[in-house]
């Protein structure tokens, strides 16, 4: 039981792991604007270049790591697959293994990029035929089961290609041993970055851009172009600069809403016959702003004094309108009492951003503003109706 456990988990580990690879190689390995990476298509990431392809086959474990040998079943499965391109020009295949290669080692030849490769075809012809011989033996002998299940289809593929094309494919092959797992893609991230940010947004950016390729890749059947990835980084850095903020939640909702609505931000809409979808509106800017806020103080980019300053600035400009709304409608009607607070509420999610300064000059996003509102009037720091604080005097 607990066998299956720890395989599940790695095989789950080993499929998450193939599109965060392929965010580094789009990082790292690809030179033009218009080069795309793709993953589960021709193989576990292909990266499609104007004059070459590259074919990323990813042998991902959560095991410790041993020594890669020409016996490795892993290795026979991918020559199975790479053997179609042994006459292809423009492809290349690069076999990537957290296993180490010892310096004796033939295949440590396609580790270095040593161009003589003949001994290394000879080792892998010495190979398959040990596996091709051992199971024809197996079936002389009326074994139930026979040897080298996982590996003998890519011992046949092998043999099957002549002199020449097994040279050209043993050619084409790359090795990255001793790679990274899953666990170490952010420090990658943040490593690839030290040329591009200072230390200290280092890892905010990185947190950012893995959440968004994350999302990127979700039914991306397509593929992700070097261009639309580097447009993304140089907008994300742009948020980071002191003219503006990173934002992570204007596309975001809450993922369960109910939840949201209550307390003093909804007697307050009430008290103004705000109806549901103005409750509905008030909930999800303020869940967009309380998080936003959190995150920006957990990511050390702002400190919690300076928005307690904002909502000064806040509750000053809707002073000036309220309490304006309070002389004028003094001896009105309860009728025209909601009907002028609603004025101002409505204020706060469509005009206030207009009226007031953002946070920062470039921050351009309505949901801190429309947000913070609400927040202020759960706490009774502001309020609609002309006399919410009377009328709620007992609640607050």
């Amino acid at each position: 039981m607990s066998t299956n456990i720890h395989s599940a988990k790695g095989q789950y580990l080993g499929y998450r792991f193939q599109p965060l690879y392929a965010l580094l190689i789009l990082l790292k390995e690809s030179l033009d604007d218009s080069d795309r990476v793709s993953v589960e298509q021709d193989d576990d990431v292909t990266l499609n270049g104007t004059e070459v392809v590259i074919l990323y086959q990813l042998k991902h474990t959560i095991s410790k790591p041993s020594t890669l040998t020409v016996a490795n079943e892993g290795l026979w499965k991918t020559i199975r697959i790479w053997s179609q391109y042994a006459n292809s020009k423009k492809h290349k295949l690069v076999f990537v293994t957290q296993d180490n290669i010892t310096s004796n080692n033939l295949l440590i030849k396609l580790v270095n990029g040593d161009k003589e490769r003949e001994d290394v075809v000879d080792l892998m012809i010495k190979e398959a035929n040990k596996v091709i011989e051992a199971r024809k033996l197996a079936i002389l002998n009326n074994k139930k089961s026979l040897p080298y299940e996982g590996k003998f289809l890519g011992c046949e593929s092998f043999l099957s290609l002549n002199k020449d094309e097994k040279l050209s494919l043993i050619n084409k092959i790359i090795i990255r041993s001793s790679s990274f797992d899953i666990f170490h893609v952010e420090k990658e991230v943040i490593e690839w970055l030290k040329d591009v940010v200072v230390k200290k947004m280092r890892q905010s950016i990185a947190n950012r851009l893995l959440e968004w390729w994350d999302k990127r890749m979700i039914d991306c059947t397509n593929g992700v172009t070097k261009e639309e990835l580097t447009t993304y980084i140089q907008n994300l850095i742009g948020q980071f600069q002191d003219d503006n903020l990173p934002d992570d939640f204007s596309k975001l909702l809450p993922s369960v809403l109910d939840i949201e609505i209550g307390g003093g931000m909804e007697q307050q809409i009430d008290l103004v016959d705000g109806g549901s979808s103005r409750k509905k509106r008030a909930a999800i800017a303020r869940w967009r702003s309380r998080n936003q806020r959190e995150k920006w103080i957990k990511d050390d980019i702002l400190n919690a004094f300076e928005l307690e300053e904002y909502d000064e600035i806040l509750i000053e400009s809707w002073k000036d309108r309220y309490e304006p709304m309070q002389d004028d409608t003094f001896g009105k009607t309860e009728e025209h009492c909601k009907q002028e607070g609603l004025k101002i509420l409505d204020w706060t999610h469509f005009n206030a951003h207009q009226d007031i300064n953002a946070l920062r000059t470039k921050w351009i996003h309505y949901f801190l503003i429309q947000g913070s509102y609400q927040q202020l009037s759960n706490e009774f720091k502001v309020g609609w109706h002309p006399q919410f604080k009377t009328i709620l005097g007992d609640d607050k």
